[in-house]
C-alpha cells in the first residue's frame, strides 16, 4: 500500500467514524432519549369529585357459594360516590402517548422502580383490587385467598384473553406485553356478580381515584403530556370542571403542563349527566 492510498484510506475511516458520532449525538439529544434525573420529575394529583347526590352502597346478589360469600357480603363498585366529601372512586387517568410520541429515559433511584409483579387476587369473593395497573414488563399474579375455587376471565383487546381456573391458595402468572387502549373488565364465571379491571400500559404513568376520589401519577418527566380520565360507569370522563375552568373532550382527553415537583390539580368536578 503507498503512502498516498494509506492516507486515502485513514482520512475514510476517520470520516466514517465522524458521521456515526455525529449520528449519536443528534439521536442523543431528541426528546425521547433525553435523560431525566429523580430530582427533576413531578407529580400529577387531583381529587375528582361527584356533587350529585351520592348513589346508596348496595349489597350485590349472590346466587353461588352463599354460605362463604355472605360472610363479606361484596358491595356493587361500580359507582362509589363518598357520601362526606363527594370523591369518586376508581377514576383512572393515564398519560396517553400520540402515535410516535416517547417518552424520556427516567433515571430512578431503587427504591421508586416498579415491582416485578402486580397481583390480583379474588379475596372475599371480591377481586382485590377492583382495578389493578401493570406495565407491558411486569407479570400479572392471579391469586385466591378464599376457601373456594374461583375463575379469572379477562377480557383483552389487545393481548390474548383468558379464562384461568385458579384453587384455594394458588396462584397463575400471565404476562401481557402489549399495552391495552382502555381498562380491560375481569370476572369470575363461577361467581357472575364478581367484576373487576386491569389496565395495561407500555409506561407506568397511570394513577386511580381511592375512596375520597384523590388520585396521583409520580415521577412524571417534566413537559407537556395528554392524560385520559375514565370511570367504568361513565366511560370516558368528557366533561369535567376544574379551578382554571371547564374543559371537555368526548374521549375524556386533556393536555396538562408538568413541572418538576408538586402540580395540583385541585378538585376536579364531574358532569353529573356523564352517570344518568
Amino acid at each position: 500500500m503507498t503512502i498516498d492510498s494509506t492516507i486515502q484510506f485513514v482520512s475514510e475511516k476517520l470520516a466514517s467514524s465522524l458521521i456515526l458520532v455525529f449520528f449519536c449525538l443528534a439521536a442523543a439529544d431528541l426528546p425521547e432519549n433525553r435523560l431525566v434525573a429523580a430530582d427533576q420529575l413531578g407529580v400529577l394529583r387531583g381529587r375528582v369529585v361527584f356533587k350529585g347526590k351520592a348513589p346508596a352502597v348496595t349489597k350485590l346478589s349472590l346466587n353461588k357459594d352463599i354460605a362463604i360469600c355472605s360472610k363479606t357480603h361484596p358491595v356493587d363498585e361500580e359507582f362509589l360516590v363518598n357520601k362526606d366529601d363527594g370523591g369518586l372512586a376508581n377514576v383512572v387517568v393515564w398519560l396517553e402517548l400520540a402515535k410516535g410520541q416517547k417518552l424520556p429515559i427516567v433515571v430512578l433511584p431503587d427504591s421508586r422502580k416498579l415491582p416485578a409483579e402486580v397481583t390480583l387476587t379474588n379475596r372475599n369473593c371480591r377481586f382485590e383490587p377492583h382495578i389493578a395497573v401493570m406495565t407491558t414488563k411486569q407479570t400479572l399474579v392471579l391469586g385466591n385467598d378464599d376457601t373456594i375455587a374461583h375463575n379469572t376471565l379477562a377480557n383483552l383487546l389487545y393481548n390474548s384473553p383468558f379464562n384461568e381456573a385458579i384453587g384455594t391458595g394458588s396462584a397463575v402468572k400471565k404476562k401481557l406485553t402489549r399495552s391495552e387502549r382502555r381498562p380491560a373488565q375481569v370476572s369470575c364465571p363461577i361467581h357472575a356478580w364478581m367484576k373487576g379491571w386491569v389496565v395495561v400500559k407500555d409506561h407506568r404513568y397511570v394513577g386511580v381515584s381511592d375512596t375520597h376520589g384523590r388520585f396521583q401519577i409520580p415521577d412524571l418527566p417534566p413537559g407537556e403530556w395528554t392524560f385520559q380520565f375514565w370511570h367504568e360507569k361513565a366511560g370516558y370522563l368528557s366533561k369535567m370542571a376544574l379551578k382554571s375552568g371547564t374543559i371537555e373532550d368526548r374521549k375524556g382527553i386533556y393536555r396538562l403542563k408538568v413541572k418538576p415537583g408538586e402540580n395540583n390539580l385541585g378538585e376536579m368536578t364531574v358532569d353529573t349527566t356523564l352517570f344518568e
